[in-house]
């Protein structure tokens, strides 16, 4: 281990290799969640090429898992279509949909909520493909 450089010791400081370790006297407190409900545990990621992949997202959104929905490997009608079908479902289903990054969406189920901490302003529109 190479010395530091210090201003107050002849411009150099060694290392002596005893340093105080922190101790603290209380046990370890877990905090409580904030959320009574569990947390989902697993999430579904898709890269679809096609519109037959809406049944497999559908299928995951009725069993309570939520779904990123990368659709950047489809035609431009086709990622269309299946954003209006995501929409009919998050509707029909009461979830929840977020565009995280252009065509990609996070669709949630009912009993999920995302929490958006950061949100830079889009004045594209939410279904905005482009």
């Amino acid at each position: 281990m190479g010395a530091l450089r210090d201003e107050h010791h002849n411009g150099w400081l060694m290392p002596s290799g005893s340093y105080p370790a922190a101790v603290y006297d209380d046990e370890w407190v877990e905090q409580e969640t904030v959320s009574s409900s569990p947390a989902p545990t697993k999430i579904v990621s898709l890269r679809p090429t096609g519109f037959e992949a809406a049944r497999t997202v559908g299928e995951h959104i009725r069993a309570s898992i939520p779904v990123v929905m990368d659709l950047t490997e489809m035609e431009e009608a086709e990622a269309k279509r299946m954003v209006d079908f995501a929409s009919g479902l998050i509707f029909g289903t009461r979830g929840g949909i977020e565009r995280i990054a252009r065509r990609v969406f996070l669709l949630t189920p009912a009993d999920v909520e995302v929490m958006v901490i950061d949100r830079p302003l889009d004045e594209t529109g939410f279904y905005n493909q482009s």
